[in-house]
């Protein structure tokens, strides 16, 4: 078991990894059994060999490098990260299990959470549980019960 530290450091790696669009450290930080479940589509994704396929395939491609925006970090630390497509917006967990809440943005520029709950062996990403939800806005009827955030605060 990887200390609490070693494992978030790999996990905040492996997402920052994403968000550069760094498919040699993604890989080099997935365990050789690695699996991706997409609960809400029924998909599984083995290996990280198909976890690269996909991404590299993605319909229509992804957003460029030219769309950045800024979105808090909250975690350990307060930190300020840009993320053209994928933010992360938190980091969680202790041993080899970890939560990482993201922000995405999508090539036709509708904005989604994405959680992804990891699980480490040996040091590397054995498995990730990932789902996407899209933003939207609150409806009226809530109103009187509700507080509105404002947008940085959606996303703590």
């Amino acid at each position: 078991m990887a200390t609490d530290q070693n494992s978030r450091d790999i996990v905040a790696r492996y997402v920052r990894a994403v968000h550069e669009r760094d498919l040699d450290t993604i890989q080099s930080l997935q365990h050789p059994e690695f699996i991706e479940d997409y609960p809400q589509s029924g998909e599984r994704i083995r290996g990280g060999q198909n976890w690269r396929s996909i991404y590299e395939n993605y319909p229509g491609g992804l957003v460029g490098e030219a769309d950045v925006s800024k979105d808090r970090v909250i975690g350990g630390e307060d930190r300020w990260m840009m993320g053209p497509t994928f933010t992360m917006v938190r980091l969680s967990g202790e041993g080899d299990m970890h939560t990482a809440i993201l922000k995405l943005r999508y090539p036709d520029e509708s904005e989604w959470y994405m959680v992804s709950f990891m699980e480490l062996r040996d040091s590397l990403v054995l498995k990730a549980t990932t789902y996407f939800g899209k933003t939207f806005d609150a409806p009226e009827w809530r109103a009187q019960w509700i507080e509105r955030m404002p947008d940085a605060a959606r996303d703590r």
